[in-house]
């Protein structure tokens, strides 16, 4: 009944008592009751209460993907904060309900959830989602394989198969990103990414390759990437690049 009050206090007040009653209803109310209150207050305290369940945790996140549904921000990202919590235990529902979801916003938010997850099944539904026809998505899946560098072995293998698809500048940037930062350091990468160089003409695009090339440690393209790092007006940072990664690498 404290749940319908129109005092948010009191609200709020009711949902931390419900922190020692995890059931499937009083889950079900405590959403409510953030969808209906709109309310900082009421949301934090519903955060805590959510994500303190340990034996509901499929109820949890069936009832927290309804705020995913909602246009405002921060229920949004409540919503991934208390699904990505609940660990492997939301990965059945994210497959389910957002993986394909004509909304593209709402396959971001999957892998919002899944770079947080970091499980090996996270990874394998975040592999999916490299195919993905907008490149708002598959773009973000590949930069979020950088939180999956503990499985490197299954992740190497999901960036070879991504360089020949990689046709623009958005596409190099972000694998350069997600090697570097990611610290891929795997001579796997050197001759698919020699390969498409050879395809690339533009100065800039070539550029963000033989970054990776030099991260990867690969001396014999240092003369060519500064001939090229004078066409794209980017000498000091390929000096940069050449001075940090060839010191680093001990090359």
């Amino acid at each position: 009944r404290r749940l319908s009050s129109e005092d948010r206090a009191e609200v709020r007040d009711a949902i931390e008592a419900l922190a020692d009653y995890e059931d499937p209803e009083v889950i079900r109310a405590v959403v409510d009751a953030v969808l209906s209150r709109r309310s900082r207050a009421v949301l934090e305290a519903a955060k805590e209460t959510l994500m303190s369940f340990t034996e509901e945790k499929e109820a949890v996140c069936r009832e927290v993907l309804r705020l995913l549904e909602t246009p405002e921000p921060k229920l949004r990202q409540s919503a991934v904060d208390i699904l990505s919590s609940a660990g492997e235990a939301c990965l059945p529902l994210v497959e389910e309900k957002l993986l394909n979801h004509p909304d593209y916003n709402m396959r971001k938010f999957a892998l919002d959830i899944l770079a947080r997850v970091k499980t090996e099944k996270a990874l394998e539904l975040t592999a999916q989602l490299l195919e993905d026809e907008n490149p708002n998505v598959s773009m973000t899946a590949l930069e979020y394989l950088q939180n999956f560098t503990h499985l490197r072995d299954r992740v190497v293998p999901l960036i070879l198969r991504v360089i020949p698809r990689i046709r623009d500048l958005y596409g190099l940037t972000t694998l350069a990103s997600t090697v570097i930062y990611g610290n891929l350091k795997d001579h796997r990468l050197l001759e698919p990414l020699r390969r498409k160089l050879s395809e690339l003409e533009d100065p800039l695009e070539r550029y963000w390759i033989y970054k990776i090339l030099i991260f990867l440690g690969d001396r014999s393209v240092i003369e060519e990437a500064m001939e090229n790092a004078r066409r794209a007006g980017v000498e000091e940072d390929v000096r940069k690049d050449i001075e940090i990664f060839l010191t680093d690498s001990g090359s």
